[in-house]
């Protein structure tokens, strides 16, 4: 039957992580696809596959789905009456994080009282032994998700979100979801022997993701720990970790070449991407320039032509105007930006604001744009577009 998962990332986004897995593990099917969340279906070796994904923001091995759950009582019967004697030894602790999607009469922390009695219920029963619960640290993480009136009881392969992968040691202050820059990089259909470059690359987000892919580094090899100290995934995707270990020991390959440029008009937050950088391993590849982006585009698309690569797409994070108070400046930014990408050649330009009135304004002034697509999805807080437009 396989391994069913869990799959969550940005809402919005659920398509292009569809895609994405279905490059990475073509024999895994979806069963559903629903608001930020996948359910798909692999096999024992495809696990290691789909951890693989750069879009993804959490992974969850789930044990068993119940439809019409309505009220807590039908959350503790549902719990209790799974097995879990298997996954949790008597030494070891357990904790669970829970998940409410839809209109209840009960909220997520009424759902973790019921469905961790549940587990010590269950265990209890089996056992004679109760199982320690431990909210800090445990050595288990259930996941319990009520979306509507489905019931979804998981194991966490990590204790942390996918896109929480530790080389952010700078901080820049409207820093960019690394999920969500590798699915704008994945929008902007970038291939490895093309030039890539962000106008506005702050702490370097963009940039470091790019040439992760540029060097073949997985991105899970960042959260490699956190999937070998979890007791329940070395029990229930024992050959998956394996598989991980010799992808991560592999250490990527050679990039092609230097072309992944960006531009920062920060002294202080340059230095901060190329700290990043360092801290990711891409610092061979990544290069920051300080200065206007406005004068800079055309001569980085003729650094491209002189490294070999085709200055073909620029992709990036601009201000979103939230402490602007002068939005003529703003549309101003927007439009003097994309104008000087369509003059230096780029075919595409991928980014994301909030400030819609302020882009599509902009994009009128383009008069080579072939094709503009719109994708919703959440930043942080605000609602957002991403913008794929195909500059001729």
């Amino acid at each position: 039957m396989g391994t069913q998962l869990l799959v969550t990332t940005d809402n919005g986004l659920e398509y292009v992580l569809l895609d994405e897995l279905r490059e990475l593990a073509p024999s895994t099917s979806v069963l559903r696809v629903f608001s930020g969340r996948l359910l798909v279906q692999c096999s024992a070796s495809d696990l290691a596959n789909v951890l693989r994904s750069r879009i993804a923001n959490n992974v969850y091995v789930v044990l068993q789905i119940f439809e019409g759950v309505r009220t807590l009582d039908d959350v503790y019967r549902c719990v209790k009456s799974i097995d879990y004697t298997e996954l949790v030894k008597p030494s070891e602790s357990f904790a669970v994080r829970p998940e409410r999607i839809g209109e209840h009469s009960f909220t997520s922390v009424d759902i973790a009282r019921v469905a961790g009695q549940a587990v010590i219920d269950s265990y209890l029963e089996s056992l004679s032994v109760r199982p320690r619960v431990d909210l800090d640290n445990p050595d288990i993480e259930f996941y319990v998700e009520l979306n509507g009136d489905t019931l979804f009881v998981a194991i966490k392969a990590t204790r942390t979100s996918l896109h929480r992968r530790g080389y952010k040691v700078f901080t820049h202050p409207a820093s960019l979801k690394t999920t969500i820059a590798a699915a704008m990089i994945r929008l902007s259909g970038w291939r490895r022997e093309e030039g890539l470059l962000d106008p506005m690359c702050g702490g370097g987000t963009i940039l470091i993701e790019a040439a992760l892919i540029e060097k073949c580094i997985e991105t899970v090899c960042f959260k490699l720990s956190e999937l070998l100290s979890n007791p329940a995934m070395q029990r229930v995707g024992f050959s998956a970790l394996r598989e991980l270990e010799k992808i991560c020991e592999a250490r990527g390959c050679e990039p092609l070449h230097m072309g992944i440029l960006g531009i920062e008009k920060s002294p202080v937050y340059a230095e901060g991407g190329v700290i990043n950088a360092k801290f990711a391993g891409v610092d061979d590849v990544v290069k920051v320039l300080v200065g206007d982006c406005r004068r800079w585009i055309r001569r980085c698309a003729w650094i491209f032509r002189e490294l070999g690569a085709e200055p073909r797409v620029a992709i990036f994070n601009p201000p979103y105007g939230v402490r602007m108070r002068d939005r003529e400046a703003m549309y101003k930014l927007y439009r003097s930006v994309l104008m000087e990408l369509e003059r230096a050649g780029f075919g595409k330009a991928v980014f994301i604001t909030s400030a819609i009135g302020s882009a599509e304004s902009a994009l009128r002034t383009l008069k080579r744009v072939e094709k503009v697509e719109r994708l919703y999805t959440i930043h942080g807080t605000l609602p957002s577009y991403i913008y794929v437009v195909d500059i001729g």
